[in-house]
């Protein structure tokens, strides 16, 4: 299983990863984000949602930034166990 931690800041958007069955996405808190011991570690493994590059935008909320990946990694497994 691999892992992918969502983040504004992360370099890789997340429809270019491959999901696997059995990867994991991990997001942190709304407010403060992911501890930064995972920015320097896993810098390949940051994923993000392409947004308004304007300061005045805010970044989607955390609910919606788990559906849309949610989905990606299911649609890109075919929808396992889904009807």
């Amino acid at each position: 299983a691999n892992f992918y931690f969502a983040s504004t800041k992360g370099g890789s958007v997340y429809t270019d990863v491959s999901y696997k069955d059995g990867d994991f996405i991990i997001f942190g808190s709304e407010t403060s984000g992911l501890p930064k011991w995972i920015y320097e570690k896993f810098k390949d493994r940051l994923i993000r949602v392409p947004m308004l590059d304007i300061p005045e935008a805010m970044s989607l909320n955390l609910s919606n930034t788990a559906a849309i990946l949610l989905y990606e990694a299911l649609r890109q497994i075919d929808f396992k166990n889904l009807r």
